[in-house]
């Protein structure tokens, strides 16, 4: 464990980058948070595993603290940004839109149900 939560270890933020793309993935699919926001609070919070180490002085502490944090934050709009992209690549064009015209447009619009994607826009 004390190789895992230091300031040296690189996989850390990788790892809590990944968790705090699907902690804010979510909290902005449920609960319309805005995903910058919340992106940036949710690795903040993880860059506070840097205070575990106990070799460093407070200074290196702090300094640890906003790089890894700045580290985290970047995997994960990283990690949505692609998420998104695949998800955009590989809709599938519906044949029922294909074969609409333009007057019964309206009316799937009307009809469809609102679903929120799980990865999104965050800025």
């Amino acid at each position: 464990m004390d190789d895992f939560v230091n300031s040296k270890a690189m996989i850390a933020p990788g790892v809590a980058g990944s968790a705090t793309t699907m902690i804010t993935a979510t909290l902005v699919t449920t609960f319309g948070f805005p995903g910058a926001v919340t992106a940036l609070a949710v690795s903040f919070v993880f860059g506070l595993m840097v205070l575990a180490d106990k070799t460093l002085t407070i200074f290196n502490k702090l300094l640890f603290y906003v790089i890894n944090s700045m580290i985290i934050f970047s995997v994960a709009v990283g990690l949505n940004q692609s998420g998104m992209a695949i998800i955009e690549r590989d809709k599938p064009v519906s044949t029922v839109e294909r074969s609409l015209e333009p007057a019964d447009e309206k009316q799937l619009d009307s009809t469809a149900s609102k679903s929120t994607p799980f990865f999104q826009e965050w800025f």
